[in-house]
């Protein structure tokens, strides 16, 4: 397994080391390739007649066209679009985390939203509880559906290792599961991320049933990975001006909604 590594990063480290050659300049002449998944939703979704639809894809289309820069969207699995990107061959991933091995081949840019984990409530309890912590889950005897294995961040994964909160989580194998159990009142909220169990009710005929609960548990920023192989760090920093304005945006706040670029302390909100 070791060498199978080894073998994998050798050859992205000889991508990376070898001559660059920039398809992009700050001019952005050439349509920049990106990539997006066909169902993660509400970020992206493949619709039936080809075209991509989503979260993401309207911002990124809107974010590009301020700055005059054509695009081309690809959808591919996750695993093949790092290749591809680190060989030059795809310029643009988003949704990405900043890894010390993915540096090698990679540019990031500013963060432009936040993955976040907080609790869907049914839409008529959403204002009976007053949650500052997790605690409060405890003391007022609700019931949390959880995905079992996910990973929910590092204040939730503490709640559940505490032997308290064991008759107040139900483990739930699949996200539309929970959604019918909550549904159903077998359980009182969803710990997810808020906008796709929101957007996977919608799609299973429940658009109006929940509400997102104030209390955020979890928040990591994400980013627009592009390859050192095709896109310039002068595009790079013209598209970073371009974020930081948009972010300060209506239409972005909502778009995006908790999950927008604003400063977020879940310690504090659990303190």
């Amino acid at each position: 397994m070791q060498s199978i590594r080894y073998f994998i990063l050798s050859i992205i480290f000889w991508i990376a080391a070898s001559p660059v050659s920039f398809a992009q300049d700050s001019s952005c002449t050439e349509p920049l390739k990106i990539r997006f998944s066909a169902d993660y939703l509400p970020f992206s979704h493949l619709e039936s007649d080809g075209s991509l639809s989503g979260i993401d894809v309207e911002f990124i289309e809107s974010l590009f066209r301020k700055i005059d820069c054509p695009v081309s969207f690809v959808v591919m699995p996750f695993k093949r679009a790092v290749f591809e990107l680190a060989n030059g061959d795809i310029d643009m991933m988003p949704f990405a985390s900043i890894t010390e091995e993915r540096k090698v081949f990679a540019y990031f840019s500013t963060p432009y939203r936040n993955e976040t984990v907080g609790m869907v409530f049914r839409k008529e309890d959403v204002g009976k509880y007053r949650l500052t912590s997790l605690d409060d889950v405890i003391d007022q005897g609700l019931v949390l559906g959880h995905e079992q294995s996910a990973y929910r961040g590092e204040f939730f994964k503490a709640f559940l290792e505490n032997p308290a909160s064991k008759p107040h989580v139900f483990n739930v194998v699949s996200a539309s599961e929970g959604i019918k159990m909550l549904s159903a009142g077998r359980i009182d909220a969803m710990v997810e991320m808020p906008a796709a169990t929101l957007a996977m009710a919608a799609k299973m005929g429940l658009p109006d049933r929940f509400a997102e609960h104030p209390l955020l548990l979890w928040s990591d920023p994400v980013h627009f990975m592009y390859s050192k192989k095709s896109v310039s760090p002068e595009l790079i920093a013209k598209i970073d001006n371009a974020l930081k304005a948009a972010v300060q945006e209506k239409a972005y706040k909502t778009l995006y909604g908790s999950m927008g670029m604003h400063v977020i302390d879940p310690k504090a909100a659990l303190n």
